[in-house]
């Protein structure tokens, strides 16, 4: 049977579907060919894995079932966005459009489901049944993984499942459940493994990798774990994702100054800037907190990269609120902003607060700090024009006019969420022999 997966979204869930794609590869590659295309026509089976904590999201998910469909492919749904109606919207009783749609896909017989337990013990028959039962079933995987990434030089390695922080706009913890960490030696065993497979930048992913290890040491151990891979041998570099502000302190911040491995690549999900809206979103820092990190990191990184996400039309949100984060933001401290306006999702606990702000404000307000960011963010593009950089080659190409354009992503930007720079080949520093540069190659260059 030929096969193929689609993994939107979120690259926590790729490392399920990784390990779910080396179980089949080790073990069933008689039974089972890999395609790339899962749209081609040999494709006969395809493994879908996405996010489910918002609606959108969902709708994704649902209109790529339906493009399957249209080309005749069974299709095979995994875990987390499967849990989100087998466990959460029927313990709830909810009856929508959603559900509706997914009750008429339980009864599809080309539509099959695995639970996190059956992806961690795959076997061709649990793809053959219609439907399975879904509960809390997380089975922290020890086998391998199929690593789908390092042909580009870098790789995810995720550090814990689950969440402990119950912002009231979130549903993760409902559908991934407590906290539960890898063990240090698991973690660094794996780092191993990469860096003899030439992995020249290891991500550490996790929904809060701050809380790293409480769950198994009793205190949040992730600078600790930092400590342990910045020993490790050979020429490579690691970045941490989803670094949750509430606990991490100067103290912290100051531990990475020391550590020579370690891009100082801030992901920081700040929310909002008010005080009143942060305790409304069960967000535990204040704003004053908040700068003296961002200085902190301003004053004693030579080169940093700091991304943030901000929740504009919360409820309770009043134009004094929005006008504080508009300011907040016109302090550029951020390389990378994610907006998103806020609406109310099904099972999180601000779907249940009053005062909400109107959706045509919440439009309103988006589009003024859309408008300003993009501004910033434009500003600080041109900024880096005519400056040296150290970068990977993702991408070679002939232009119209007959010369070789580059795409190279940054050394500091992290792969699949930052900017890329076209870069001519005139403007790569070093004398390269043209046919020794190939795609992930690592260049110095001026981007012109």
């Amino acid at each position: 049977m030929f096969f193929s997966f689609i993994n939107l979204w979120c690259n926590k869930n790729l490392v399920d579907t990784q390990y779910l794609l080396w179980k089949i590869l080790e073990k069933y590659s008689k039974d089972f060919q890999y395609t790339t295309d899962p749209f081609s026509k040999e494709t006969e089976i395809v493994f879908l894995n996405t996010c489910s904590f918002v609606s959108s999201w969902r709708d994704e998910m649902f209109e790529t079932i339906e493009k399957l469909k249209k080309r005749n492919k069974k299709i095979c749904i995994i875990w987390c966005w499967v849990q989100y109606f087998e466990y959460l919207a029927i313990k709830n009783n909810i009856s929508d459009e959603e559900t509706e749609k997914w009750e008429n896909f339980k009864n599809d017989k080309d539509i099959s489901f695995l639970s996190w337990k059956e992806v961690s013990n795959f076997t061709p028959e649990l793809i053959k049944k219609p439907n399975n039962t879904f509960c809390n079933d997380f089975v922290r995987p020890e086998s391998a993984r199929a690593y789908t990434n390092i042909d580009s030089w870098y790789e995810y390695i995720k550090i814990a499942e689950g969440c402990n922080n119950h912002c009231s706009f979130c549903i993760i913890p409902q559908i991934r459940w407590p906290q539960k960490s890898l063990p240090k030696e698991a973690i660094i065993n794996e780092a191993k493994r990469l860096i003899k497979e030439w992995t020249k930048e290891i991500i550490l992913l996790a929904q809060d990798t701050t809380r790293y290890g409480i769950d198994l040491y009793k205190s949040p151990q992730l600078f600790e774990l930092l400590e342990e891979l910045d020993n490790l041998k050979w020429d490579f570099k690691y970045r941490v994702l989803y670094m949750y502000p509430d606990i991490l302190t100067k103290k912290h911040l100051e531990k990475l100054t020391t550590l020579k491995k370690f891009i100082p690549y801030f992901d920081l999900p700040l929310q909002h800037s008010s005080p009143k809206i942060l305790k409304s979103m069960w967000r535990f820092y204040d704003h004053k907190m908040t700068l003296e990190l961002l200085n902190f990191i301003k004053d004693n990184f030579e080169e940093y990269y700091i991304r943030t996400n901000f929740i504009v039309g919360f409820p309770w949100e009043t134009q004094e609120d929005f006008d504080d984060l508009i300011s907040f933001i016109k302090q550029d401290y951020f390389n990378n902003i994610a907006l998103f306006e806020y609406h109310d999702e099904k099972l999180s606990e601000s779907s249940k607060l009053p005062n909400k702000v109107d959706d045509k404000t919440v439009r309103e307000r988006f589009l003024i700090a859309k408008k300003l960011v993009d501004k910033l963010l434009k500003d600080k593009e041109k900024n880096r024009k005519n400056k040296e950089y150290t970068g990977t080659i993702s991408d070679i190409y002939l232009t119209k006019n007959n010369t070789y354009e580059l795409t190279i992503r940054p050394t500091i930007n992290c792969p699949e969420i930052d900017n890329e720079d076209k870069v001519s080949l005139e403007n790569v520093l070093e004398s390269y022999d043209w046919e020794e540069l190939d795609i992930w190659s690592r260049v110095k260059y001026i981007n012109a």
